[in-house]
């Protein structure tokens, strides 16, 4: 009876099926030191009002929150590969995060998290050292 249940588990999406996302570094350039949760809401907002909801949805993005540093406030979004130029174009519409004034910097585009910290953060690798 269990070699039936195990079977019965769902395999993974091959490669090919999935889809392909990219990674936009961006910084917050501030007159002030601003919070993580105000920055998140600023840029849903703002991608909401650009697209609108159907759009938003397209878009399958997401908010690396354990990826954001608040002392260089630099930080990763994750979205679909059709959809790189319509986010930039939702940060550049971003001019205030509360009181303070803000520019929102596209420091660049990657293919895969890891890379996207290793050229735009300046992270290493372990394996680097050895």
């Amino acid at each position: 009876m269990n070699d039936f249940i195990d079977e019965k588990k769902p395999k993974p999406l091959p490669s090919t099926l999935r889809s392909r996302r990219r990674y936009i570094a961006y910084q917050v350039i501030s007159e002030e030191k601003v919070l993580l949760a105000d920055i998140t809401n600023t840029i849903w907002h703002s991608v909401l009002n650009f697209l609108g909801e159907h759009g938003t949805s397209e878009t399958d993005m997401w908010i690396a929150r354990d990826t954001y540093n608040e002392e260089t406030q630099t930080g990763l979004i994750r979205c679909s590969h059709d959809s790189v130029e319509k986010i930039r174009a939702s940060l550049a519409l971003i001019q205030r995060i509360g009181d303070a004034r803000v520019v929102f910097k596209v420091l660049g585009i990657s293919g895969t998290m890891n890379a996207a910290k290793m050229k735009f953060f300046g992270e290493t690798r372990l394996t680097e050292f050895t």
